[in-house]
């Protein structure tokens, strides 16, 4: 975590509580999620993906009918759980591996726009 963001609360919309046991992937910006996705052992992204795939169909139709300039905490930490499988999906689908052998350190590459998500804020 940064310095700037708590952990999210294990908190999510009714219908989503069984999804709570994933807190440690809710995390509201790109760095954490990358971080998180190379911190912890492969075998456990692998789980996350394989468990959180199948939930997109309950996920993004749910997403879609929230106001996304003024998510609740609720909300904002089922649209972290899904952006944190979007950034775990190449690691799975492709690479087969947490670190990319031979590639570059995804901690160098910092987006512009990174900035956490949080309740009431604009996706």
């Amino acid at each position: 975590m940064s310095e700037h963001t708590q952990p999210a609360p294990a908190v999510l919309p009714n219908g989503f509580e069984d999804l709570a046991r994933f807190r440690d992937w809710m995390v509201p910006t790109d760095r954490e999620r990358v971080e998180r996705r190379l911190s912890v052992p492969f075998v456990e992204v692998k789980a996350f993906y394989d468990e959180i795939l199948p939930e997109l169909d309950r996920i993004l139709p749910y997403l879609q009918t929230r106001p996304p300039t003024d998510m609740s905490q609720e909300d904002a930490n089922l649209l972290n759980l899904a952006l944190s499988l979007v950034e775990v999906a190449n690691a799975v689908e492709i690479y087969n591996q947490g670190p990319v052998m031979d590639g570059g350190d995804l901690r160098s590459f910092v987006s512009v726009i990174d900035k956490p998500l949080e309740a009431g804020s604009a996706a």
